[in-house]
């Protein structure tokens, strides 16, 4: 425990330096192997469903119940991540993950399926602000870009080895084990976590969001006024949520426009979601599974985009941030003008990969400027909202599709991804220091003003001798000696 916390504060900016870091690589496999596994049930809950109940529209409301726990109740998940261990908070994420994943199998009914995979959403609305608040327990100082970097990768390659997985290990031993794999990695998941070390909760202050109470006597009775309480409730937690959020981000202009272009995206993914299922549809109705190539193209660029970040940290990190989203959005437009499957490959793997730099830019700039304490709560804000804007767009790509057409889907994808860094490109592109920098840039002005104070007063010291010695010489010359005459001399 002790060498990873003093690798932490060392200064680096290398990968050589991250790969040192054995806290860095226990929370980056973590989150590897965590992910591959939650890859491959993404492949099976579909399959489960289908096989049993058919094609329709449970496929669909099995799948959203995995967001609703973020939209409902993620704004009050950052005080549990604040207020605990975050490395125990996310260790027992990992596992009820896992608990609710091994019995899929075992169900019986569709509303048992959608109980579990509400449950798995419960694991990730917690566990995923809960390892972003452990980053800078174990990235080292310096070395942000190429730790994010590592961690992104980890979150990216699973995308592409999940599914890669899930087909043979589903046609040899049945989609059941798919869920048992997914138990497995969490539990692999939670072990790795265990011997980061722990970090030192700061006393919590007044001011901080407390959960809404609930009323007493006459206004406890009836159903229909508890569910109203519960649903003001939760709309006052998002709405202190929100406004919690804004107070973390307002006066740095950087930090708040990648808060606002978070949201965008996410609208913007979520009408990509749809355009990519109709695309495949439409003009690569002969090539099986072309969705899943996609994906996977996308995957891969991702894996290799994230590693790649690091090569850019000399660069202004707002325009690399602007170039990469824009960059992303041509991707997708340009797709409208390929009838190669080749090509469309190519376009999402470079799309993949300017997402995955631009991401990076993104996790690290808020764990530059945002302190320690809050990035907890920042995500665990940041999330729910951001599900919000998912399932917004999401719903708002179906329509859109059906009426505009595939065509203008992609220019709508890649409109959404484009338009909003460049309309604030004016916030992201100025470097502001972080509040570690002008603390630090302040302490080292006032200990080099500290050093140079004796020399300083040597200096006036010996100013004032050389005045005295110039106005006693002054005294005697001929000019001063008639200039006092002159004054005694009446007029």
């Amino acid at each position: 425990m002790t060498d990873d916390t003093q690798t932490a504060k060392a200064p680096g900016g290398s990968f050589a330096r991250v790969l040192r870091s054995p806290g860095t690589l226990r929370l980056v496999g973590s989150l590897f192997v965590l992910e591959t596994g939650s890859a491959m049930t993404t492949v099976g809950l579909p399959l489960l469903v289908m096989q049993r109940y058919g094609l329709g529209l449970e496929v669909g409301f099995t799948l959203a119940a995995r967001f609703l726990p973020n939209i409902l109740l993620g704004a009050l998940a950052g005080q549990i991540v604040d207020r605990h261990d975050p490395r125990r908070v996310a260790m027992l994420a990992a596992l009820g993950s896992g608990l609710a994943a091994v019995l899929f199998p075992f169900t019986t009914a569709m509303w048992q399926i959608q109980l579990l995979a509400l449950a798995i959403g419960v694991g990730y609305m917690f566990g995923f602000p809960a390892t972003m608040a452990l980053r800078p327990q174990v990235i080292p100082e310096g070395s942000e870009l190429e730790g994010n970097g590592l961690i992104v990768t980890a979150e990216r390659v699973p995308k592409l080895l999940g599914p890669a997985l899930a087909g043979p290990i589903a046609a040899a031993a049945g989609i059941g084990w798919l869920f048992c794999a997914e138990a497995a990695t969490a539990l692999a998941a939670a072990a790795l976590l265990t011997r980061l070390p722990r970090a030192v909760k700061p006393t919590a202050t007044g001011g901080g969001t407390e959960a809404p109470r609930t009323g007493s006597g006459t206004d406890r009775r009836g159903p229909v006024g508890a569910v109203g309480r519960w649903l003001a409730a939760w709309a006052r937690s998002l709405a202190t949520g929100a406004r919690d959020l804004v107070r973390m981000v307002r006066g740095d202009g950087r930090l708040s426009s990648l808060t606002v272009t978070a949201f965008t995206y996410m609208v913007a993914l979520g009408i990509g979601r749809t355009f990519l299922a109709a695309y495949s549809l439409r003009d690569f109705a002969s090539v099986p599974a072309m969705l899943g190539y996609l994906l996977a193209a996308m995957g891969l660029g991702g894996a290799l985009g994230a590693l790649a970040a690091a090569a850019f940290r000399r660069w202004n990190q707002g325009w690399v941030y602007i170039l990469g989203n824009a960059l992303e959005g041509l991707c997708w437009i340009a797709l409208i003008a390929t009838g190669e499957w080749y090509l469309a490959l190519a376009l999402l793997f470079a799309a993949g990969a300017f997402e995955s730099v631009a991401s990076v830019v993104y996790f690290s700039e808020v764990q530059k400027r945002l302190p320690a304490d809050l990035q907890g709560r920042y995500y665990a804000t940041l999330i729910p909202l951001s599900d919000v804007f998912l399932v917004a767009g999401t719903v708002l790509g179906g329509v859109l599709v059906e009426r505009a057409g595939v065509s203008w889907g992609a220019v709508l994808v890649g409109l959404a991804m484009a338009v909003p860094v460049l309309v604030l490109v004016t916030r992201l592109v100025p470097e502001r220091p972080t509040a570690a920098a002008e603390a630090e840039a302040e302490a080292e002005a006032e200990a080099e003003a500290e050093e140079r104070a004796p020399e300083a007063e040597e200096h006036r010291s010996a100013e004032k001798t050389l005045e005295a010695e110039a106005f006693r010489t002054a005294e005697k010359t001929p000019q001063a000696e008639e200039f006092r005459t002159a004054e005694k001399t009446p007029a």
